[in-house]
């Protein structure tokens, strides 16, 4: 499966709105791929990552999420 831009774009607007967070995601194939950051990039939250990676970061986190409300 091939990871496009809209795919992390979509999981990363779920998290932004679930935790009322502004992360973003930025992308630099030639330093190692995806990074996601928060503040307009002054602060990395995850550092870079392969598409495939970054999109199970992401779903790993809504997993996190959804888990909190029956745990």
């Amino acid at each position: 499966m091939r990871v496009t831009k809209h795919m992390l774009g979509v999981r990363l607007a779920r998290i932004n709105t679930k935790l009322n967070t502004a992360y973003e995601l930025n992308n630099a194939p030639h330093y190692g791929g995806w990074q996601l950051t928060s503040n307009q990039g002054s602060y990395i939250v995850q550092h870079r990552l392969s598409p495939r990676e970054m999109l199970t970061y992401l779903e790993g986190i809504l997993f996190g999420i959804d888990s909190q409300k029956w745990g």
